[in-house]
């Protein structure tokens, strides 16, 4: 059990153990920059640095035209538009497709392969009786141009 224990105290050694980073120019071997880091100063750093890149990356892209070309994103003027061109789309397509059925029954006609079918049920009852009787009875016209005839006849013979 007093391992663990040991290589934690190891662990938190090394961490606050201070490293000193120095950079030197080449050419002149004169000392440019020193830092004393820590183990934990660096990882603050580093995750600082992390965290300040990510937030800048957001920025960019939420404040600028860039979110335009992420996937999902656009205004509505663009949504209208899309949907509008769908709606036009969808009705010239079915425009087209009644062309195509218009032109094919009337070459079917023309070339005699129409097969016409006669159904009476799909007759409207109410109309073919109502012909039926205006048939059989004489229209007001009809009763009057014969009653005109009738009377012409009669005139010369008085």
């Amino acid at each position: 059990m007093k391992k663990p224990i040991r290589k934690r105290r190891d662990v938190f050694k090394r961490v606050n153990t201070e490293y000193r980073v120095v950079f030197i120019d080449d050419e002149s071997l004169q000392e440019v920059a020193s830092f004393k880091l820590t183990m934990r100063k660096l990882y603050t750093l580093l995750s600082s640095l992390f965290v300040l890149v990510a937030v800048v990356t957001v920025c960019i892209v939420l404040l600028t035209p860039l979110k335009y070309y992420i996937p999902g994103y656009g205004n509505n003027d663009s949504r209208r538009q899309i949907i509008q061109l769908q709606q036009t789309v969808d009705s010239l397509s079915d425009l087209a497709a009644a062309q195509q059925q218009y032109e094919d029954n009337l070459k079917d006609v023309i070339t005699g392969k129409a097969g016409i079918k006669k159904d009476t049920a799909m007759l409207d009852m109410k109309k073919v009786n109502q012909e039926a009787m205006n048939n059989m009875m004489p229209m007001n016209e009809e009763i009057k141009r014969g009653a005109m005839e009738k009377m012409k006849q009669q005139k010369p013979k008085e």
